[in-house]
């Protein structure tokens, strides 16, 4: 028969008593874990991580890095757009979530911060002044059987556990009339996938979770590339996350939005509705 030590054998009993302790935290998370299935649970979950339970203004600060999807070849890397957005939250009772929306965007060299004064487009070899983006105001309100949005409404996928991150996608799969070009169809295809740390989710004292975000899209030429009819469109893979204000934004962002898109430091004042294309067109009449 083999001896076992009376060191060996408190080393086991220690052991298998650590290894039940931890399965017992496994299984009382697992039970503290809330069913994310349950639409509202959803809802405040998905409200937490995109904005804020309470009434606050949330800032986020995207870098979208865009290239030429021409249908043939590789992608084309062509430019990098600073996406800033001021979100203004407001819980509205009976489980509803009012946002307003306001969003600007300029443009610098591909996955650099280096202000583009001009685009020289690789794909007609032509030189285009820019067009920086304004959206805003857009409404939205959040309840538990979806979204309420002007224009394109982000539809939420499962959420998901990975690890101690939560995870949830959403996706805009679209299409509307196209304003530039009469009597045809613009199609949007959009997808943003948020998360943030399983234990800011759950603390009910955290009324907007630290979300990290990403964005990948696919759309058709913004109208100010002088693309024409050309076949194809821009494919966007943005990164970014909540800020804690304007003033969070990297430096050369900052003086580049204080510069090109002042816009989105006066949203107390900014009451008319802008858009792109709209700009876009007023600027070309």
């Amino acid at each position: 028969m083999n001896r076992i030590s009376r060191r060996y054998a408190l080393a086991g009993a220690a052991g298998l008593a650590g290894l039940a302790a931890s399965r017992t935290v496994a299984l009382a998370s697992a039970a503290s874990m809330p069913d994310f299935n349950d639409p509202l649970v959803a809802l405040r979950t998905h409200v937490k991580l995109v904005g804020s339970l309470a009434k606050e203004t949330v800032y986020s600060f995207m870098r979208l890095n865009i290239y030429a999807d021409t249908g043939e070849g590789n992608f084309v890397p062509l430019f990098t757009l600073n996406n800033i957005l001021v979100d203004h939250w407001t819980p509205k009772g009976d489980d509803q979530h009012e946002m307003r929306k306001y969003e600007v965007g300029f443009y610098s060299r591909h996955d650099s911060h280096e202000i583009l004064e001009h685009f020289d487009n690789p794909i007609t070899g032509k030189r285009e002044a820019i067009h920086q983006f304004l959206l805003g105001p857009v409404p939205r309100v959040y309840t538990p059987d979806g979204v309420i949005a002007m224009g394109f409404t982000p539809k939420a996928l499962p959420i998901e556990v990975i690890g101690d991150r939560v995870f949830l996608a959403t996706e805009s799969i679209e299409s509307r009339p196209d304003m530039v070009h009469r009597g045809k169809t613009t199609y949007v295809n959009s997808f943003m996938t948020m998360s943030a740390p399983l234990k800011d989710v759950l603390n009910p004292a955290v009324t907007s979770a630290p979300s990290h975000l990403q964005l990948q899209n696919k759309t058709r030429w913004a109208p100010w590339m002088g693309m024409g009819e050309r076949a194809g469109g821009t494919v966007a893979r943005g990164f970014g996350g909540k800020i804690s204000s304007l003033e969070g934004l990297p430096k050369p962002v900052y003086e580049g939005a204080k510069k090109l898109v002042p816009k989105i430091f006066e949203t107390a004042s900014w009451n008319d509705f802008l858009f792109e294309d709209s700009e876009f067109l007023k600027q070309r009449s």
